[in-house]
């Protein structure tokens, strides 16, 4: 297979939290050696891929700026209510898209849940992890609703990219196996991207906690950790997913806590974590998987993806999961004496070679 060479790519990334901008990282790594490519994205994704492509070009695209209730019964109402105001983003997404094609000469594009990023003269490849929106409670009915979306919006894109493998001990569970479209003729399951890589370094922090997701519930994680972590022993260190935060924080005995790191630095925490205190997000998931690492798992209140992976691992016994509601951190601790590591050395890891040759077929 020829791979891609010399080509004008065009690669979006939704800018929702930092997870769709850390999975793509490998892949950009891969694809720019031998193409000019230009990124798009919005918000913390914008600054993050920056820092990491200095010497990309990086175009500022609209932010979906989907707003969070603090109750979660509240979620789909609130989503409802914000709906006009998606398309008209999604819009204006592909309308920019369009003259981003023309300035820049684009013959390829990849967009990452991007979903108004294509064009009808230029392949474009879409990498999902969510064929199926899950919805709780009364709104389950209409989950089908998201599968229609999809299989209406995959008309535009030249092939379906998932970041997980097609076998039963799977990682995305119903999001990508389950329904009709789960056996669309465009799907092409490749592996779990991450940006992070086994270091050969010594294991010395008994606890990483991981603060992360939408505000107000980012805040309210932290409010919980922060309160209670004085009592769990061992050397503990905080990451709060602030990377505009510039204050420092009270002396609290064997914790080092950072408002934000980069990249290098999260990988080497990672890597030197005997367990991990996190959210339930996917990208989260693919490095714990990528590093072998044991962790127990929080998922942000109202966020249902988070909901429903937190109860498929709970089930599948891949990790640890509790609730943020009522949360006693110890005692959930506590409850995990001997942690069992996610061995799923079955799964490819970054393998950007299928990625590209993807691309050429």
């Amino acid at each position: 297979n020829k791979m891609p060479n010399n080509k004008h790519i065009l690669f979006a990334i939704m800018g929702w939290g930092l997870g769709h901008a850390t999975r793509c990282i490998p892949i950009i790594r891969s694809l720019m050696k031998e193409n000019h490519v230009i990124l798009a994205s919005n918000g913390i994704s914008t600054t993050l891929l920056k820092q990491e492509f200095s010497s990309l070009k990086c175009i500022d695209y609209p932010d979906y700026a989907i707003k969070y209730p603090r109750n979660k019964m509240m979620l789909l109402p609130l989503i409802a209510l914000q709906l006009p105001s998606i398309i008209i983003k999604l819009i204006k997404e592909y309308l920019q898209t369009q003259k981003v094609i023309n300035d820049e000469n684009i013959d390829l594009i990849i967009s990452d849940s991007r979903y108004g990023v294509y064009s009808t003269g230029v392949p474009t490849y879409f990498i999902i992890h969510q064929l199926r929106f899950q919805l709780s409670g009364i709104f389950k009915t209409i989950e089908f609703l998201g599968e229609w979306f999809n299989i209406f919006m995959f008309r535009r894109y030249e092939k379906i990219i998932i970041p997980d493998i097609q076998s039963d001990q799977n990682l995305t569970g119903d999001l990508t196996h389950t329904g009709k479209i789960s056996n669309h003729p465009k799907l092409h399951y490749l592996g779990v991207f991450c940006s992070v890589s086994k270091m050969n370094i010594k294991e010395d922090i008994d606890y990483l906690f991981s603060v992360s997701g939408p505000e107000i519930q980012r805040t309210l994680f932290e409010e919980i950790i922060l309160d209670q972590i004085s009592h769990i022993p061992g050397k503990k260190v905080v990451v709060l997913g602030k990377p505009d935060d510039k204050r420092t924080y009270d002396n609290i005995e064997n914790t080092e806590i950072y408002s934000h790191v980069n990249r290098e630095k999260q990988n080497e925490l990672l890597n030197r974590a005997k367990f991990v205190v996190c959210r339930s997000g996917y990208t989260t998931v693919m490095e714990l998987v990528a590093l072998n690492k044991p962790a127990l798992m929080i998922p942000t209140p109202g966020q249902t993806e988070q909901e429903y992976l937190a109860s498929h691992y709970r089930k599948t016994g891949l990790f640890f999961t509790a609730n943020q509601n009522g949360l006693d951190l110890l005692a959930e601790l506590n409850k995990i004496q001997n942690f069992t590591q996610p061995c799923m050395d079955h799964i490819p890891v970054n393998d950007t070679k299928a990625f590209r040759q993807l691309l050429s077929s």
